[in-house]
C-alpha cells in the first residue's frame, strides 16, 4: 500500500513537472528554474570570436541570432526560445577536452543563475559550445 502511494505520488509530480516544462504559452512557474540548456542548436563558428569561456555571449531577439546562426539553426532555435519572455546566452571557449560549464540555480524568484566553469586537466585543445535560454527576468552571473 505504502509502496503504491509513493509511486503514485511521484508519477504526479513527474507528469505535473514534465508538462509545465513545455508549455513555452503559459506563464513561468516558479517551481521550475528560469534556464533551459539547448543541445541540438550549434551556433556558427563566429561565436568564438564574439563570446569568451565566462564571457557570454547575450542574444535578445531573433534578429541578434541570425548573426550567428545558420538560417536551419536559428528555426530551430526560435521554435525553442520566446525572444518576448527570454533571451540565449552562449558560451564559446577553446579549451581542454575534459572543460566543464555548469550551474548553480539559487532558490529565489526570480532565480539567480551562477554559471561555473571548471578547467579540464588534459592539454587537448577542444571547442566548447553551449547555448542556454533564460527567462528575461532571470539573473545570472559567470564565474
Amino acid at each position: 500500500m505504502t509502496r503504491s502511494l509513493i509511486l503514485t505520488a511521484c508519477t504526479a509530480a513527474i507528469l505535473h513537472f514534465g508538462l509545465t516544462q513545455n508549455m513555452a504559452d503559459e506563464k513561468p512557474d516558479p517551481n521550475i528554474p528560469g534556464i533551459k540548456a539547448i543541445q541540438k542548436v550549434q551556433p556558427n563558428p563566429s561565436v568564438f570570436k564574439a563570446a569568451k569561456q565566462m564571457k557570454p555571449l547575450v542574444i535578445r531577439s531573433r534578429e541578434d541570432a541570425s548573426k550567428h546562426f545558420s538560417k536551419k539553426a536559428l528555426d530551430a532555435l526560435t521554435k525553442q526560445v520566446n525572444f518576448k519572455q527570454q533571451f540565449v546566452l552562449i558560451f564559446a571557449w577553446r579549451g581542454s577536452g575534459q572543460d566543464k560549464l555548469t550551474y548553480n540555480v539559487a532558490e529565489s524568484y526570480p532565480e539567480q543563475i551562477r554559471f561555473i566553469h571548471k578547467p579540464g586537466r588534459t592539454r587537448d585543445l577542444r571547442p566548447h559550445v553551449k547555448v542556454f535560454v533564460l527567462r528575461s527576468n532571470v539573473k545570472w552571473s559567470a564565474k
